[in-house]
């Protein structure tokens, strides 16, 4: 039977030999990336037998002795192993070996899991530092949970910013691929839970400190972290009481290098224009802008944890448990643009592709334009929970839990905009030319001055200022109970497990739009010309050099490719404040300008649009009820060979929601007299406006901010479980079951905004004469009903070789679509054709899992030290349909309709490791891959399909264990300089428009264990 220690695993049963191998020379484990990371067996996983239960391997009784990584790849094995549903898990010590900075980067590692490296899919300019959301099969419809409960950020008010979590705070995160009747409802993709220490599950003290060093070579600029635990526990008069106080204060930051293109339009030039590299009647393709830019990013990550554990009997325990998170991600941006004339660019020096894509080209430049971007977020989550658990006797255990989550996510976003060059006859018309090569891996581009020196600051002008703010918040209540009664052992049924569970969930979003407006003179001559020209006719530069920065963008992608010019900025100090910018702006330019910053008072006057589908103040309560059953059952001897075991329920759930929210109806803008005067002796013909007029109250417009909204929706999700034993080593398992998704809030967003559109005469258009917008509370949840197989082969102490097929069959999807609704005000019901999402596509997911773990316990002498882990996902789908994150905006509808694949679902995706452990050495090298998929329907300011390009990255880790207590090593992220492309279009034809560069992070770790 296998064993294990604080940190070791003891496995019986070594292939082979006659002598007592030792894989490390250490007693301690590699520690995650902190401290914390000690093993994953601290508690229990949902529906897992604890891995310290696994039998061991046959054998003649000698024993292996395994640390660190090799005892964090055996933990997981044993966890899935063990696990009477379909879970694949990474322990701290897995998550600690390689250089992730946050769960959702430990996470790629898992068969079946994808990671995200935008922070917004629609905002591919703007790459994650750490990665973004992740994606479980293929979908992103990911339930998360912290020790079984339900945890979430008030920055999507569902789940979890599982990048905002330090790896240093969890021992270990599971992933349910198949979720059982007794767990919470919520997750068709997949259900992750992040698993923390318990005092009374580790052996006495322990004392635990870790710092590193992590430096980004791009950036150029290292960051210190630290990390502390202290873990103890006592026995007090018959009893135990324990406590476990953990902290982790986590630097990090990165740096990102861009050139991009906008989106491609056609040009079909004709015998009149068509150069002698183009052919007259044959469509090109021309990017609509070209640019480049540089992102700085920084956060700090604490998280604070804090258990005490009283035992006053053996038979019952209490759990106090505090989890704080706080992340505070800083960014500044440097962008230089200019906007392109695709319909006259013809020169007989561009260069074509295969496909007649652009990928050589100049032009003369628009007024450049320079732009600064400050982002600000500041996300706090806090997790309070009470649980208490009793073992009445030896069949029954009853246990009960109270649980707060309270959330917060504060976020401000700043751009300053400057430009250089303005129409023909400003500073002698001398525009500089941009060129551009971007036709393989390595793109150049160059700006080039006519006349007027780009260095000069008296050619720029403050143009133009843009802020957003939000204010979120999100908390809830969670009360369950369970009881587990255990059968007669020897029998058929082996126990039964019901409970009920409330919640009480709210969420509040205060947001604005995206508030962009003049300062002074625009490239295309919006700006009041005429107030802004001074005496000799030129634009003002508005005391300019007093708040700005000569930006020269060194070591431009380390240097391997060309910087195509510097440019004068606004200052990183004028963007940290948007009030504050307004101060030294408003007093430098003339009268005229028209942009005022956000305060929070913006937040009651904010209403949804196109830019922001949660502008204004919104109020969503959600109330659920549910209650299950769970069967298990299973041979007498379950877990010999030819035996089986299993479990069958069902879940029920009521969901209650409500919100308060706004409905704006637009005025009416044509005269009823003038209609009728138009039409005398047919006033039929105004009959519709005249409708609309006594719908508005007179034409005028209406805003009504308390609009109460109610949904209710019940659903049984029954799940079947069934594990076959055929031999001592392979088992078969099957799982069948429904599972659901809630919409999200944003989905919800309780906003109508209602539209009158007449003729100039007044009557009605043949179509779309009473239009309207807006989010939708009365969604439905996503409904799947997944079928799984698996066939698992476990050998040797730490080996195994797996493959799992999985099927859904998903309905309900959300999409955005049209319906007639009536409305009825001032005595009139008026029916409307009312753009919002709403629930109707089905679709079917598909693929299977290839995973494999090995180690070298046949090999002599140091050769035993090696170990390779690796698997293969493969995922397909029919059906469906993507959603249009914001429904007020028409080219997410219309791009959201194309026919595109699922977002997110790569077809291809695979991981491999390999690991040398032994004689102290800890060292691992690990590659992630995923093929190409579609990133987002509809990106922001292209409104059109961004794809990414296949990825592979390659990490590694170094560690050496000089004593007993002390162990220290280097981490690397990014090995090889790995480079990003984005392509942008349809399916038909999507060329490359983007190429990133990010940091190589190296980090210099020491751990101390007492």
């Amino acid at each position: 039977m296998a064993s294990f220690d604080r940190d070791t695993t003891v496995a019986s049963g070594a292939s082979g030999g006659g002598t007592r191998l030792l894989l490390s020379g250490a007693s301690i484990c590699v520690m995650a990336v902190s401290l914390l990371a000690l093993p994953a067996h601290a508690q229990t996983a949902p529906g897992v037998a604890a891995a310290a239960d696994a039998p061991a391997s046959p054998g003649d009784g000698e024993e292996i002795v395994v640390t660190g990584l090799r005892a964090a790849a055996t933990n997981a094995r044993n966890i899935k192993k063990n696990a009477e549903v379909i879970v694949d898990s990474v322990t701290a010590s897995d998550i600690g070996s390689l250089p992730d900075r946050s769960v959702s980067e430990a996470l790629q590692r898992i068969p079946g899991v994808t990671l995200q490296r935008t922070n917004e899919n629609r905002d591919p300019a703007r790459l994650a530092a750490e990665g973004g959301g992740i994606f479980v099969r293929g979908l992103s419809w990911v339930r998360s949970e912290l020790n079984g409960r339900d945890t979430f950020s008030a920055s999507n008010g569902r789940s979890l910013s599982f990048e905002d979590i330090s790896a240093d705070l969890v021992a270990g995160v599971d992933v349910y691929k198949n979720p059982s009747a007794d767990m919470i409802e919520g997750g068709v993709g997949g259900v992750v839970n992040l698993r923390t220490r318990k005092p009374l599950s580790e052996r006495g003290q322990i004392i635990a400190l870790s710092g590193d060093y992590n430096y980004g070579d791009l950036r150029g600029k290292g960051w210190f972290s630290g990390n502390a635990l202290y873990s103890n526990k006592w026995d007090v008069s018959g009893g135990e009481f324990g406590i476990l106080f953990s902290g982790s204060i986590n630097n990090i930051g990165n740096r990102t290098d861009s050139i991009q293109l906008g989106r491609y339009e056609p040009l079909t030039p004709n015998a009149t224009n068509a150069t002698p590299n183009m052919v007259a009647g044959t469509t090109y393709y021309m990017p609509n802008s070209v640019g480049f830019r540089r992102i700085d990013w920084d956060q700090r990550r604490v998280a604070l944890n804090g258990v005490v554990q009283v035992r006053p009997i053996p038979e019952m325990t209490f759990t106090f448990e505090g989890v704080y998170a706080k992340a505070t991600p800083r960014d500044i941006e440097n962008a230089v643009g200019s906007v392109t004339n695709p319909a006259s660019m013809t020169n007989p020096n561009y260069k074509f592709d295969d496909r007649n894509v652009l990928v050589e080209g100049e032009l003369t430049a628009e007024p450049l334009t320079f732009n600064t971007r400050y982002g600000k977020q500041d996300k706090v989550t806090q997790d309070y929970s009470i649980n208490w658990s009793y073992d009445i006797s030896d069949r029954f255990t009853i246990s009960a839990d109270v649980q707060r989550v309270h959330s917060t996510a504060k976020i401000l976003s700043m751009t300053s905009f400057t430009q250089f060059g303005v129409k023909e006859g400003f500073y002698n018309g001398a525009r500089p030319t941009i060129s551009w090569e971007t036709g393989g891996n390595s793109p150049s581009m160059t700006v080039t001055e006519a006349g007027a020196p780009l260095a000069d600051k008296s050619n720029y002008w403050w143009a133009a200022a843009m802020d957003h703010i939000e204010d979120n918040e999100a908390g809830s209540w969670a009360q369950r109970a369970d009881i587990d009664y255990r059968f007669d052992e020897g029998g058929f049924l082996k126990s039964l497990k019901a409970g009920v569970r409330f919640t009480q969930k709210n969420s509040i979003t205060r947001q604005t739009g995206w508030n962009w407006a003049l300062l002074s003179q625009q490239q295309w001559g919006g700006g009041p010309n005429a107030v802004f020209l001074d005496e000799q006719g030129n634009p003002p530069n508005g005391d300019l050099p007093n708040q700005v920065e000569l930006f020269n963008y060194n070591n431009f992608f380390r240097g391997k490719i060309a910087v195509p010019t510097a440019g004068w900025f606004g200052t990183p100090d004028l963007v940290h404040n948007n009030v504050a910018a307004y101060d030294y702006l408003k007093s430098t330019l003339s009268a005229g300008w028209g942009w005022s910053p956000l305060t929070p008072a913006s937040y009651e006057t904010a209403t949804g649009g196109a830019d922001n589908v949660t502008g204004g103040i919104t109020n969503q309560a959600e109330e659920t009820k549910a209650a299950y059953a769970l069967l298990r059952f299973g041979s007498p001897d379950s877990g010999e060979r030819g035996t089986f075991d299993g479990n069958i329920g069902i879940r029920y759930v009521r969901t209650d929601n409500t919100a308060t929210g706004t409905l704006i109806v637009n005025p009416v803008t044509n005269s009823l007299p003038a209609c009728i005067a138009a039409h005398p002796g047919n006033p039929a013909a105004c009959q519709p406006l005249a409708e609309a007029v006594a719908f508005t109250g007179g034409g005028g417009g209406i805003r009504l901010d308390d609009q109460s909204y109610k949904n209710k929706y019940e659903n049984w999700l029954p799940t079947f479980n069934f594990r076959y034993f055929a031999t001592d080593e392979v088992q078969l398992r099957f799982a069948i079951g429904q599972a659901m998704v809630r919409p999200n809030f944003a989905q919800m967003v309780p906003f109508n905004s209602l539209s009158f559109n007449f003729n100039s005469d007044g009557t009605p258009p043949a179509v779309a004469a009473r239009t309207g917008t807006g989010g939708n509370p009365y969604l439905k949840p996503t409904i799947a009903t997944q079928i799984d197989f698996s066939a698992e082969w476990y050998h040797g102490a730490s080996n195994s070789l797996t493959i799992a097929l999985f099927y859904k069959d998903i309905k309900d999807f959300v999409y955005a679509g049209v319906a007639q609704e009536s409305f009825t005000n001032n005595g009139q019901t008026v029916t409307f054709d009312v753009t919002r999402n709403m629930n109707g596509p089905s679709g079917k997911v598909k693929g299977f899992e290839l995973a494999a773990q090995q180690f070298a316990d046949f090999l002599p002498g140091g050769w035993a030290g090696i170990g390779i882990q690796a698997n293969y996902t493969f995922v397909d789908s029919t059906g469906g349909s993507n959603l249009a994150v914001n429904s007020l905006d028409p080219n997410q509808i219309v791009n959201a309709d194309r026919p595109l694949p699922l977002e997110g679902m790569s077809k291809h995706s695979f991981n491999l490791a390999g690991m040398y452990e032994m004689f102290g050495i800890s060292a691992r090298l690990a590659y992630n891959w995923r093929s190409k998929y579609l990133l987002t329907t509809s990106a922001a300011n292209l409104n059109a399909p961004v794809w990414f390009e296949d990825f592979g990255q390659l990490d590694g880790s170094l560690q050496y264990q000089f004593t007993k207590n002390l162990k220290a090593g280097i981490q690397i992220t990014n090995l090889l300089n790995a480079r990003t492309y984005l392509d942008v279009g349809g399916t038909d034809l999507h060329p490359r428009y983007s190429w990133t560069d990010t940091d190589r992070r190296i980090a210099f770790r020491a751990n101390l264990l007492f």
